[in-house]
């Protein structure tokens, strides 16, 4: 009997272990990378690489040097090795770097339903769905009266007409980096703007086409710059080529000359001092030839370094618009997430009523269970859960509402002031 209690002892432990232990996807060494994760990487012989970057929307982490790296369902091992490979490959075949990866950021978990605070929130490994909740506020506990409903309305509206504007001046901005790399001058319309006859958003692309007009312009000055570099050395090369075509016939004919008074000496009839001057005259014209031509090859090498010096501007502008298309990417994702957040905090605001509040606080008492959305792979499982169930990224908590039956309030509310959520 005691054998038979210590076995089923040892049963009950086992279970409580592997329900309590965190999914594997959650653990340091095994986590897989997704969408808005932030990376921090680091290799010791390549400081250029030192950093902090985000998988942008298509799961990409963009690097210097060797260029994109698709990282999704990668894990913090295979993206080292990815860089210190590519490193390699482009040191041809020296001592191989070795790249250091840690997590600077994961991407975020949601929280929706009977809570305070509903919305996207950090994650931090080993969270819990309670943990998540006393993140978000805790459960919800309404206020009574219409104060707080007009001010939660106020506040999601207020944030939602502000998220609009930013995504427009994203998008803009978008369209003008875009068209930036592609070396147009001027902006496409975005599909997005395409239906609107908004004077905020003409604004907007005004701005953005001054912008890349000013760039466009600089590149011009940088070009005509290079032109008129180009004509001078040309035409100083065209003169120091006259010169030394010149140089060459007079010490041709001096060497002629010094020719036949070689001859002549050799017989007893030149003059020593004849042919001395003759022979300085002759090495001073070579002199100046060698000179020329050096002067040439100079000024082509002067006007190719002025080729690459504007060559390297245009390369540092592709590279820094490359780099702020990403990062613009990465705030127009940011923006929408926070818009439909806003929403769901506007419908809720909207469709709440005080008049339930003191009904909610009396059964307030049974919530055991919760759901959790998280994706696998193309699709989206639900898992029943409770509160030491653990949390990854990308998780989506929703918390269930406690529904009293219906009361009929001794004061209707009125939302018709609160306005519709703005699609």
């Amino acid at each position: 009997m005691i054998k038979r209690r210590f076995s089923d002892i040892a049963t009950v432990l086992s279970l409580a272990l592997i329900f309590a232990a965190p999914p594997a996807s959650v653990l340091a060494g095994d986590y897989r990378l997704g969408v808005s994760d932030r990376v921090k990487i680091k290799v010791q012989e390549w400081p250029d690489l030192a950093g902090e970057y985000t998988v942008n929307p298509d799961g990409v982490v963009s690097l210097p040097l060797i260029g994109n790296i698709n990282v999704v369902g990668q894990n913090l091992t295979d993206l080292a090795r990815e860089i210190s490979d590519r490193l390699q490959r482009r040191s041809e075949g020296a001592e191989r770097s070795f790249a250091a990866v840690e997590i600077a950021q994961y991407r975020p978990f949601a929280i929706l339903g009977d809570v305070q605070k509903p919305g996207q929130y950090p994650y931090r490994p080993g969270l819990t769905v309670l943990e998540a909740i006393s993140v978000a506020g805790g459960y919800y506990r309404p206020d009574f009266g219409l104060l707080r409903l007009g001010r939660d309305v106020a506040l999601a509206t207020g944030d939602i007409n502000t998220q609009k504007a930013k995504l427009n001046r994203l998008t803009a901005r978008k369209a003008r980096l875009r068209a930036a790399i592609d070396g147009r001058e001027d902006i496409p319309l975005p599909p997005e703007f395409a239906k609107k006859n908004d004077p905020e958003i003409a604004a907007i692309m005004k701005s953005e086409q001054a912008a890349l007009a000013l760039e466009t312009e600089m590149k011009r000055i940088e070009r005509a710059g290079l032109d008129t570099i180009r004509t001078l050395y040309q035409n100083e090369i065209g003169s120091l080529r006259g010169q030394v075509g010149a140089l060459s016939q007079e010490k041709e004919s001096i060497g002629t000359q010094l020719n036949q008074l070689r001859a002549m000496a050799a017989k007893g009839l030149a003059l020593s001092p004849t042919m001395f001057a003759l022979e300085r005259s002759f090495a001073q014209v070579s002199n100046e030839q060698m000179s020329a031509e050096t002067a040439i090859v100079k000024a082509q090498e002067n006007i190719t370094l002025a080729e690459q010096r504007v060559n390297q501007l245009q390369q540092e502008r592709d590279r820094v618009n490359s780099k702020d298309l990403q990062q613009t990417a990465y705030e127009l994702a940011e923006a929408r997430a926070k818009i439909e957040t806003a929403t769901l905090l506007l419908e809720e605001a909207q469709t709440g009523a005080p008049a339930e509040a003191q009904q909610r606080l009396s059964r307030d008492g049974e919530r055991r269970r919760f759901i959790i959305l998280r994706r696998d792979g193309d699709t989206t499982k639900q898992i029943v859960a409770d509160e030491t169930t653990f949390v990854a990224p990308d998780d989506v908590i929703k918390v269930p509402t406690i529904r009293p039956a219906p009361l009929v309030p001794s004061n209707s509310i009125d939302l018709s002031q609160a306005g519709p959520p703005e699609r």
